[in-house]
């Protein structure tokens, strides 16, 4: 049985004489927008009045601001559209596959000192199963959330395995990585939201850097959650809810 205090443990045993290429990593992911948060888009709407011609030079001088003022709305409309798209597709095709890969990296550091190149390496073949895979739980979790915002967090714990399981077997189809994730976290999830809970003290002591510790604290918690993981693949291949030929290990990463 798993605690708090042990993954801990294990995971301070992992970052052992690897921590800081951990650190630039987690740093390098996190500005391109990698760290477990999620992003939300919204609209604006403006409403303006039409002006009657008029022959006075006010009325002309305010025609020509309104005509102004249009066309600078217009431009910030389009332009905050075009970001939210740009912001969008990043997050599809690159943040979701790197924090794939950012899970195997963690996951083969475990063991061995693994490449810098493996947290890429999610963008070779299968890449695109990868991309729908997560784009699909994202956008399930982000529905739950829209909708009564409970249903989202509860599938946000549910499916919270399903990165991890991609990156041991990228083939893995959308509704297994689900299913298989659900089944996983089946009594887990409370004890999941406690380990969170347990970095709270650290998360504080972050806020007083003005956010720069949590760059130093990235390695600890992503270290952590990769042991939560290799304690919930034991207990899978326990009870029987997957085999070894479909979770096949982390020790491949050059074929991957």
């Amino acid at each position: 049985m798993w605690t708090c205090s042990l993954l801990k443990t294990n995971a301070k045993q992992a970052l052992r004489g690897r921590y800081w290429r951990c650190f630039w990593i987690c740093l390098v992911l996190g500005l391109v927008g990698v760290g477990g948060s999620s992003a939300s888009t919204g609209g604006s709407r403006y409403t303006m009045d039409t002006v009657t011609g008029s022959d006075t030079a006010y009325d002309r001088v305010a025609n020509y601001l309104d005509s102004l003022s249009y066309q600078m709305l217009m431009t910030i409309l389009v332009v905050a559209v075009l970001a939210a798209v740009i912001s969008l597709l990043w997050s599809i095709f690159v943040t979701a596959p790197l924090e794939v890969g950012r899970d195997r990296y963690f996951m083969e550091s475990r063991q061995a000192l693994s490449p810098a190149a493996t947290v890429t390496s999610v963008f070779r073949t299968p890449y695109m199963n990868v991309v729908k895979v997560q784009f699909l739980k994202n956008l399930k979790i982000f529905v739950g959330t829209l909708l009564f915002v409970v249903p989202g967090i509860y599938w946000d714990y549910c499916y919270a395995l399903v990165p991890y399981l991609l990156a041991e077997n990228p083939y893995m189809t959308t509704t297994r990585a689900m299913q298989l994730s659900k089944d996983i976290m089946d009594g887990e999830k409370f004890h999941y939201f406690v380990l969170g809970l347990s970095f709270a003290g650290w998360i504080l002591l972050c806020m007083f850097t003005l956010g720069i510790g949590y760059f130093f604290l990235e390695p600890y918690r992503q270290a952590t959650d990769a042991e939560f993981y290799a304690a919930m693949r034991s207990k899978a291949l326990a009870q029987g809810l997957t085999t070894t030929e479909e979770l096949g290990g982390f020790v491949r990463h050059e074929s991957y």
